[in-house]
């Protein structure tokens, strides 16, 4: 896929950006005693490389800081405004730098945007049902999910881009001509949708409406949550165990993520040169 590689133009607007630009988390702007920082998107405690400027962005000190090592869907998602300001910087570089972008950084904008249009339909109650879609390997399934469908609709698309069956020219939908459902951030849905889609028709140079109708058939495959795969939730039937299995071991090697449960005994080997016996166990 295109925007696999680091050139020298994504290195250079980068540097612009940190020293003249805003913060893509709060649009805090630069200043000459006070640069932004490089923030990576994939953290480097979590598979991120330090010098991959696909992955870096740049964000002020405060905001670097508070997210730490934090999955940058749940710090978007702290303040789902921090959507609308990352995008905003997205769909401001040149065609030329976004097409060097990991496609990960998008993927971990689309799943934001799929959760808090999932947990506003439901009111009042939206950040409860937020938390309960975040909680534990919930989160990660999710991500890993929007993943694949980036992944596949990039796929689809560069093959009839191949086979000459895409129309010439990307545009950019409106918010107010996408199908949403209405709820406490309908807004800022609509219009983080939009834009994520604009961008990724300047990513895969293709119509925006192709980029929409892909992203929605590949979620529409992946939308099935474990417990509406079951028999008996009265859905689509189960996946079956193998299945679930294959993807439980790719959502826990997700960016480094590991399961906490299951952990082994550390044993030690002693002066006299037994082995066997666990730590902190009298002989």
């Amino acid at each position: 896929m295109r925007g696999n590689g680091t050139g020298g133009t994504l290195q250079r607007e980068l540097e612009h950006r940190i020293k003249t630009g805003k913060c893509v988390y709060c649009r805090a702007p630069a200043a000459p005693d006070r640069p932004l920082t490089r923030e990576h998107v994939i953290p480097r405690a979590r598979g991120g490389r330090r010098k991959d400027a696909r992955i870096i962005v740049p964000a002020c000190a405060a905001c670097n800081q508070r997210r730490g090592c934090q999955e940058v869907v749940l710090f978007l998602l702290a303040r789902p405004r921090r959507i609308l300001a990352f995008l905003d910087y997205l769909s401001a570089l040149p065609p030329e730098t976004v097409r060097q972008i990991d496609v990960r950084v998008f993927a971990e904008l689309y799943a934001a945007v799929w959760l808090l249009a999932e947990s506003s339909a439901c009111g009042a109650t939206w950040r409860e049902q937020l938390e309960r879609l975040c909680a534990g390997r919930r989160l990660h399934r999710r991500r890993y999910a929007a993943r694949r469908i980036m992944t596949a609709a990039g796929v689809r698309i560069e093959r009839a881009r191949d086979r000459a069956s895409v129309l010439s020219g990307p545009s950019c939908p409106l918010p107010g001509s996408l199908p949403m459902e209405g709820g406490r951030h309908a807004d800022t849905i609509a219009r983080g949708l939009a834009t994520l889609i604009g961008t990724l028709a300047l990513l895969w140079d293709a119509p925006a409406e192709q980029v929409f109708m892909e992203l929605e058939r590949e979620r529409s495959r992946a939308h099935r949550t474990p417990e509406a795969r079951r028999p008996d939730s009265g859905r689509q039937p189960y996946l079956g165990h193998a299945e679930e299995e294959d993807e439980d071991a790719a959502v826990v090697s997700l960016d480094g993520w590991k399961r906490h449960g299951g952990r082994r005994r550390r044993f030690r080997v002693d002066e006299r040169g037994g082995r066997g016996r666990p730590r902190g166990r009298a002989a």
